[in-house]
């Protein structure tokens, strides 16, 4: 069943804001190129919190788009075409070129590694296209107002991890967080961004209250770095000068 943990957004806004220790804190975001040199780069987003002991609950009436041409890529593997994190092979991980949201994930041993997403993972009615059928499309953008949630708010897969071993983080400054997506994007130039934006519900690990906050933030999505930025864009104007 979906968490019915609604707020207005101005008591939402009040209850994030009402004790140091109010779990939300914003959207953090993470980039990252694909393996094997694929011209994708991967983007994770994870719930930012504020304690080690926060846990997920759900995210709800999220607007979640990107500049990339073709939307978020989806893999082409008949359980990868949606949003839905295929979890029975443990296949969606931080390393796969497939775009996913997950309710938290496994994290067995490097949190830089290729951490798993959790089983628990459920959308709510409004996500349509959530779970992939073996003759639907790709879903290569997300439905208005989608939300997904944790079936097991006690596993330990949405707890809270450290996310100060991780580089190049963007957004809300934090170094807790509860992984919530996995989007990948094509790399390009200028570099795609990702725009999140929802609210999320967090239960704290100290005060044991049920925290919600509203958080928007634009992720980009660049190439492995300044120099390679410049030689791909050389080769693109060699092209276009040819």
């Amino acid at each position: 069943m979906k968490f019915a943990f609604h707020l207005l957004p101005s008591a939402a806004a009040l209850l994030a804001c009402s004790a140091s220790s109010a779990g939300f804190v914003g959207w953090v975001g993470v980039a990252r190129n694909a393996p094997g040199g694929q011209n994708y780069v991967m983007v994770d987003v994870f719930a930012g919190v504020s304690n080690a002991s926060d846990r997920f609950l759900n995210v709800y009436d999220m607007t979640i788009t990107t500049t990339a041409t073709g939307g978020f890529f989806q893999s082409s593997d008949p359980a990868s075409k949606a949003f839905r994190p295929d979890t029975e092979n443990y296949s969606a991980s931080r390393n796969s070129v497939d775009s996913f949201v997950t309710a938290g994930g496994i994290f067995p041993g490097d949190p830089q590694g290729p951490y798993y997403a959790s089983a628990y993972t459920a959308g709510d009615p409004n996500f349509t296209g959530y779970t992939p059928t073996a003759i639907s499309t790709p879903q290569n953008s997300f439905p208005a107002l989608a939300g997904w949630y944790t079936t097991d708010p006690t596993a330990i897969d949405n707890a809270a991890t450290n996310l100060s071993q991780i580089n190049n983080r963007q957004g809300a400054s934090t170094i807790y967080g509860i992984w919530v997506g996995h989007m990948v994007v094509r790399r390009e130039i200028p570099a795609a961004t990702i725009t999140w934006n929802g609210y999320a519900s967090i239960k704290d690990g100290v005060t044991g209250a049920t925290y919600q906050g509203y958080s928007s933030q634009v992720f980009t999505a660049p190439a492995p770095g300044a120099a390679a930025l410049a030689a791909l864009a050389g080769l693109t104007g060699g092209r276009r000068r040819r």
